[in-house]
C-alpha cells in the first residue's frame, strides 16, 4: 500500500498548462484573464510615463449603429480590473444591439 503512494506520478496537460500559468507574471496572468473573458477585443498593457496603462480596441470595424450607442475605439483604464470593469459595460451595449427588436 505503501508503495503506491511513493509512486511517481505522471505530469498530466492540465498540469503542464498549471505550471506555464504560475511563470507567468501577475500582469500577464491578468492579460490572459482579460483575454479570455473578452476575445473579441484587443487587449495590450503598457508602461508609460504616468505608469501601466491598460487598452483594448474591438477587433472588427465599429459600425455607426455600434458608436452611436456607445462602443468605444479605444477603452483604456489605469488597471485590469477598471479594463475588466469597462469591457464589461461595452459587451453589454453590444448585446442590447444584437438583442431582440420589436
Amino acid at each position: 500500500m505503501f508503495e503506491l503512494l511513493r509512486a511517481p506520478v505522471e505530469s498530466t496537460a492540465h498540469d503542464v498548462e498549471i505550471r506555464a500559468w504560475l511563470r507567468l507574471d501577475v500582469r500577464d496572468r491578468q492579460l490572459a484573464v482579460l483575454r479570455n473573458t473578452f476575445h473579441p477585443w484587443l487587449i495590450t498593457y503598457d508602461l508609460t510615463g504616468v505608469g501601466l496603462v491598460w487598452r483594448a480596441g474591438p477587433s472588427w470595424r465599429l459600425t455607426l449603429e455600434e458608436v452611436t450607442a456607445g462602443v468605444q475605439r479605444i477603452v483604456e483604464c489605469r488597471n485590469p480590473i477598471d479594463l475588466m470593469t469597462d469591457l464589461a459595460d461595452q459587451m453589454a451595449i453590444i448585446q442590447r444591439l444584437a438583442g431582440p427588436r420589436p
